[in-house]
């Protein structure tokens, strides 16, 4: 079941509730719907800059993050199966998938698990696996605060607005060190490298120039073992590429959904003949 309270609907599944962000009333009967997934200790808030595009957007805000209730799942592979509940609670058939950082891995377990489910894919921020930091965990552990700010300054280019940077400690505060924690665990623990060249979809692989959590390197790598990928690489931005760089961001997903859609549609047509 799901339903609207205010501006933000929800999903129930079971006795939980799972809030989102939309631009679109009646998702389930568009097939071009774009679902965004957010990072570590994020929630649906790094979405709000393509949420004013002109294409169908759901950005959820994952168990135990933003609104929704808990618990946290433990890895990305346990994201990816509530995302299939939570898409299946919508009554979404074939989607684009889009996520970052460990929203990103969340999509590559998806695509593998479901690939008949995903139109294409959108990957920011994100590489085969993840290295992070054992001493800044243990920052994170014992002073919260300061592992948000160390969080903030290698997160945004250099010369990013204040503000935007300003927004996103203030998301990592509210959803708690607990959050934050938890999914840097999961994402150190993701390896995509022995099974990501069997994901099959279109890919469209976004990275910052200055992106020094997930360097362009590691998005290269990925790009390169992914059989249908297409790589872009944002001047000037960092790890947060979609809030740091939005009409550049918005552009390439805009044109990358664009030709997938018409691609498809030109293979169904030959295929019926």
């Amino acid at each position: 079941m799901f339903c609207r309270i205010g501006l933000m609907p929800h999903i129930r599944i079971g006795a939980a509730r799972y809030f989102y962000l939309t631009n679109k009333d009646q998702t389930a009967a568009d097939r071009h719907i774009l679902i965004l997934l957010h990072g570590s200790g994020g929630d649906s808030s790094v979405w709000k800059k393509q949420l004013s595009e002109n294409i169908p957007v759901i950005a959820p805000d994952l168990p135990g993050h933003g609104r929704s209730d808990g618990p946290l799942r433990s890895s990305a592979k346990d994201y990816a199966l509530w995302l299939d509940a939570f898409t299946r609670g919508l009554e979404l058939g074939i989607f684009f998938l889009g996520g970052h950082s460990l929203g990103a891995a969340v999509a590559q377990e998806f695509s593998r698990a479901f690939p008949h489910r995903v139109a294409g894919l959108i990957l920011a921020g994100t590489g085969t696996h993840a290295t992070i930091a054992s001493e800044y965990l243990k920052t994170l552990r014992h002073n919260f605060s300061a592992a948000v700010k160390a969080s903030c300054l290698a997160a945004y280019a250099p010369g990013t607005a204040d503000a935007v940077s300003a927004q996103g400690g203030k998301m990592l505060t509210r959803n708690g060190p607990e959050a934050l924690y938890s999914d840097l665990c999961a994402y150190k623990a993701f390896d995509s490298r022995p099974w990501v060249a069997t994901i099959a979809v279109p890919a469209l692989i976004l990275c910052g120039s200055d992106d020094r959590i997930t360097p362009a390197a590691e998005a290269e790598e990925l790009s390169g073992l992914m059989p249908q990928a297409l790589l872009k690489i944002i001047p000037g931005a960092g790890h947060m590429a979609m809030l740091e760089a939005p009409r550049e961001f918005n552009e390439a997903v805009k044109a990358f959904i664009r030709k997938t859609t018409e691609s498809t549609e030109k293979n169904s047509v030959f295929s019926k003949k």
